[in-house]
C-alpha cells in the first residue's frame, strides 16, 4: 500500500492542498508531464487519481496506478486505504416544536388528496403559516423541511443531516425514491415504500449519509418529475446507486401527487412499477436485437465488400477498402510505401472520393508533382496538361500544407474540419513518425492517437484511414518486416483492421517482379497473402504481375516462407 503524500514527496513535488465541498482533498501542483507553470495538475489525496487541466496541450488523467506507470515506476502500488482523507461533518439536530395542524392546513392537505392517517403517519406539523415535514432517521429527528401554505417556498433547518423523508416506514426489498415529500406521501397512501430526497435532484449528499440504509434494497425505483429537468438529474444518482438495481418510473402525469388527485389506484401503481425501465448501458444489447442486420449480411454479402483497390488481386484478398476501417501500411526505406499509397489516392480521385492527405515527409508541391507524373505518365508533360491535371485532382483531393512534425490534436482537428465542411471520408497520414506527441510516454500517446483516429474518422465520420508506419531498425535493410516489427506501440497493428507490408526486390536478384505487397492482417475476412507488382519508373506506377508462379496467393503457406523465398521463384 502507498501513502499518496509520501509518494509525491519522493518525486520531489511541491503542492498546496485544497478542500472541496464534498469533503475531498486535492493536491494542486504543476503538471509533471507538459511543462505546466500554472498549477493545472491535481491529485486526489484519497485515492491518487490525477488530471491535467491543460486539455488541449496535455490533458492526461487516470488512476494512481496509471500515474505510477506514467512515471516509469516498475512496481506500482495501490493507495493506502487507511490513509484516505475524509472530513467528518457534524450535523445539528432540530430543536423546533411543531404546532398542531390548523383546520385551514388540514383542508389544504386534503385538497392535495391526503388522508388523515397519512398526515399522522408522517407526523406532519405546522409552524405559523408553514407546513413542517419532519425527517426521522431510526426514530430520531434529524431534519425539518418547511413549505409555505400560501406561497410555494421551501426552507430547511441549517446544518441538518441530509437524509430521506419517510425512510423509517420502508420495508421489503425495493424502495421508491421521489423528488418531493408530497410525492412520497402519495405513493405511501397506495401502500408503497416511498421516500423523498431532501433537496433538488442535483444535491446528492443524502447518498453518503444513507449509504448503508440503501444497501438492503434490491430494486430502487426513481420517480422524479416527468419533465426534462427531472429526468436529466437522475443519471448521477443512478451512477452512484448502481445501474443494475435502478429503474426509471415514468408516470402518466407530471408527478405522483398530481396523479393522486386524478385517478391513482393500487393497480395503476403496480402497473407503472412493472413497466419501469432499467438503466441498461446503451451499448449492452441482446444478441437477438441484431437478427435483421445479420440476416441482411447473409442475403447481401456485398455489404462486406468495400471500394475496389487499384489491383484486382488485392481485392480478392481484402475485398476492397471498407468504410469504418483503418489500414496500416509499412515497409523498409525505399520499399515503395508512398508510391503505393499515391496510386491508391489517384484511384480514389477517379472514383470521386473526397480524400485528405497529410504528406508530412514530402512538401505538398513536390507530392502533387509526383502525382501529376503518375497520372500523365511522362517525365516532360506540357504545362497546359499539368494545369488541367491539377484542376482534376483538386475536385476531390485536399492536402495539409505541413512538411515535418505536427501535433496530433492539430492533425485531427484539421481532418475533422475537412470531414464536416467538405465531406471528406478518406484520410491518409504519411507518416506516423512525423506526429509530434507532447508528453513523455510516446507509446501511450501513439495508442491514444490511433484510437482517436478510429473513433473520430473511421466510426463517427464513417471513413477509411490509411496510416503509414515505419518498421523497427533491423540488422540489414534486406530483412523483411512482419506486422510485429512496426516501430512504436503494438497497438498500431492491434487496433488496425488491415495491415499491409510493402517489400522491394534486392538489387542482386533478377525477377520480373519488383515489389510484393503482403496482407498480414484482414480483420473482416481473415485472408492473408500477397500480390506481385512491377514498377514503371516513368509513370511511377505499379502494375500487377500474373505470369508463372507469381500470381496472387493467399492462405497457402506460412508468411515466413512467402517472404524469405519469393525472390527466388
Amino acid at each position: 500500500m502507498a501513502d499518496i503524500r509520501k509518494f509525491m514527496s519522493e518525486q520531489g513535488w511541491s503542492w498546496k492542498e485544497e478542500q472541496r465541498p464534498g469533503g475531498k482533498t486535492l493536491a494542486i501542483l504543476n503538471c509533471p508531464f507538459c511543462g505546466d507553470t500554472e498549477k493545472k495538475f491535481a491529485v486526489k489525496l484519497d485515492d491518487g487519481a490525477y488530471k491535467c487541466l491543460h486539455l488541449n496541450r496535455c490533458g492526461v488523467s487516470g488512476s494512481f496506478w496509471d500515474l505510477q506507470k506514467m512515471l516509469g515506476i516498475r512496481n506500482p502500488q495501490r493507495p493506502d486505504k487507511d490513509k484516505f482523507i475524509h472530513t467528518v461533518i457534524k450535523y445539528e439536530r432540530p430543536k423546533v416544536h411543531a404546532e398542531s395542524l390548523s383546520n385551514a392546513t388540514i383542508e389544504y392537505l386534503k385538497s392535495r388528496g391526503f388522508w388523515d392517517a397519512i398526515m399522522k403517519q408522517f407526523k406532519i406539523g405546522q409552524i405559523k403559516d408553514e407546513i413542517m415535514f419532519p425527517y426521522f432517521k431510526n426514530g430520531e429527528l434529524v431534519n425539518i423541511k418547511y413549505r409555505g401554505v400560501k406561497e410555494k417556498k421551501f426552507r430547511q433547518e441549517k446544518n441538518a443531516e441530509p437524509s430521506l423523508f419517510g425512510r423509517d416506514f420502508c420495508t421489503g426489498d425495493y424502495i421508491i425514491i421521489c423528488e418531493g415529500e408530497f410525492d412520497a406521501m402519495s405513493f405511501s397512501q397506495m401502500g408503497e415504500p416511498a421516500v423523498s430526497i431532501p433537496s433538488g435532484a442535483k444535491d446528492t449528499r443524502w447518498i453518503e449519509t444513507e449509504w448503508e440504509y440503501l444497501q438492503k434494497f434490491q430494486k430502487v425505483y426513481l420517480c422524479f418529475d416527468n419533465d426534462v429537468a427531472g429526468q436529466e438529474n437522475i443519471f448521477e444518482i443512478v451512477k452512484r446507486l448502481g445501474k443494475w438495481r435502478c429503474y426509471n418510473v415514468i408516470l402518466p402525469f407530471k408527478d405522483a401527487n398530481e396523479w393522486l388527485l386524478k385517478d391513482m389506484s393500487y393497480d395503476g401503481v403496480k402497473e407503472v412499477l412493472n413497466n419501469a425501465v432499467q438503466y441498461d448501458p446503451e451499448i449492452l444489447k441482446n444478441a437477438s436485437q441484431f437478427k435483421e442486420q445479420v440476416i441482411e449480411l447473409f442475403e447481401h454479402p456485398d455489404i462486406l465488400h468495400g471500394l475496389p483497390t487499384p489491383w484486382e488481386k488485392l481485392d480478392k484478398i481484402l475485398r476492397g477498402w471498407r468504410d469504418g476501417e483503418c489500414t496500416v501500411l509499412t515497409g523498409r526505406n525505399a520499399s515503395g510505401k508512398t508510391t503505393c499509397l499515391n496510386q491508391v489516392i489517384i484511384d480514389l480521385i477517379k472514383k470521386k472520393q473526397n480524400t485528405l492527405i497529410a504528406s508530412l515527409e514530402i512538401p505538398a508541391r513536390r507530392y502533387l508533382r509526383w502525382m501529376v507524373l503518375n497520372i500523365l505518365q511522362t517525365q516532360h508533360p506540357e504545362i497546359k496538361d499539368v494545369d488541367k491535371t491539377i484542376d482534376w485532382i483538386g475536385e476531390h483531393l485536399y492536402i495539409l500544407d505541413v512538411y515535418g512534425a505536427i501535433e496530433p490534436n492539430d492533425l485531427l482537428d484539421s481532418f475533422d474540419f475537412a470531414a464536416r465542411k467538405y465531406g471528406v471520408n478518406k484520410f491518409v497520414i504519411d507518416s506516423l513518425l512525423k506526429i509530434q506527441f507532447p508528453g513523455i510516454n510516446d507509446l501511450k500517446e501513439q495508442k491514444e492517437f490511433i484510437n482517436s483516429c478510429i473513433d473520430k474518422l473511421c466510426k463517427y465520420h464513417n471513413g477509411h484511414v490509411w496510416l503509414v508506419a515505419h518498421p523497427r531498425k533491423s540488422l540489414k535493410d534486406s530483412d523483411e518486416p512482419d506486422k510485429v516489427d512496426i516501430e512504436g506501440t503494438g497497438a498500431i497493428t492491434n487496433l488496425a483492421d488491415n495491415v499491409l507490408i510493402m517489400t522491394r526486390k534486392p538489387v542482386e536478384k533478377t525477377s520480373e517482379v519488383d515489389n510484393r505487397l503482403f496482407v498480414k492482417k484482414n480483420r473482416e475476412w481473415g485472408d492473408e497473402g500477397f500480390i506481385n507488382l512491377k514498377f514503371d519508373s516513368i509513370s511511377k506506377k505499379f502494375s500487377e504481375v500474373s505470369n508463372g508462379n507469381t500470381q496472387s496467393s493467399f492462405n497457402k503457406r506460412s508468411n515466413k516462407d512467402s517472404q524469405e523465398s519469393w525472390w527466388n521463384e
